[in-house]
């Protein structure tokens, strides 16, 4: 008698189906691949982000150094006009001293001749003293009127800046005085006050140079 075992493919069929494991479920592949495109692009976006910033960094620094650079130029620039400055100031100074001494040989010929313009009729001098460029008169006026017309004359001339009485005193018609004042040569005072005006003005452009800021990143 023949047997036919039909059970036998059946099995077969579910321990080949056992062997294989679980099967993917439909669309999961499609779904990893497209993961890993997101992923990917998504490095590829920071990496050329970073890429940018970085070059953007480096361009700052780049620019922050130039104007350090060019900010020690201005201030070496700056100390060297300064001492150009002094140096004129000290060269000025000596040519106004060499100008003084000159002058100064001259100067008493110079006095001389303005008090001999500025004085009135009825005043009479008898000593006049002059120190380092400060003077004394002494003299007699038969009126004190007399005596401040002398003062104002000096003093419009331009070579006496200051002119002062004294003393006076009134004995016998006539006012005996004193006049204290200076004696200066209006060209050397322009120069002077030139001078000391060039030397604030140099002292004030120097001042203290800027210190550079530190560098921002």
């Amino acid at each position: 008698m023949i047997r036919i075992n039909l059970d036998a493919p059946e099995k077969a069929t579910r321990a080949k189906s056992r062997s294989a494991g679980p099967a993917m479920p439909p669309g999961a592949l499609q779904s990893y691949l497209l993961l890993a495109l997101l992923v990917g692009g998504a490095s590829v976006l920071c990496a050329g982000a970073w890429w940018l910033q970085s070059n953007k960094l480096r361009d700052l620094d780049t620019r922050i150094a130039a104007d350090e650079k060019r900010q020690r130029d201005l201030q070496a620039i700056a100390a060297q006009v300064a001492q150009f400055q002094q140096k004129k100031a000290i060269l000025e100074n000596k040519v106004l001293v060499i100008e003084q001494l000159r002058l100064a040989q001259k100067s008493p010929v110079h006095m001389l001749d303005e008090v001999s313009k500025a004085l009135p009729d009825y005043v009479w001098l008898t000593t006049l003293d002059e120190t380092r460029g400060s003077l004394r008169f002494a003299g007699q006026s038969n009126s004190l009127a007399a005596v401040a017309d002398f003062i104002s004359a000096l003093q419009r001339s331009g070579w006496f800046p200051a002119v002062d009485l004294g003393t006076s005193q009134e004995a016998a018609n006539l006012v005996n005085f004193t006049l204290v004042g200076a004696f200066k040569d209006p060209e050397v005072a322009a120069k002077e006050k030139a001078i000391a005006e060039a030397k604030a003005a140099a002292a004030q452009a120097a001042g203290p140079p800027a210190k550079p800021g530190p560098a921002r990143r």
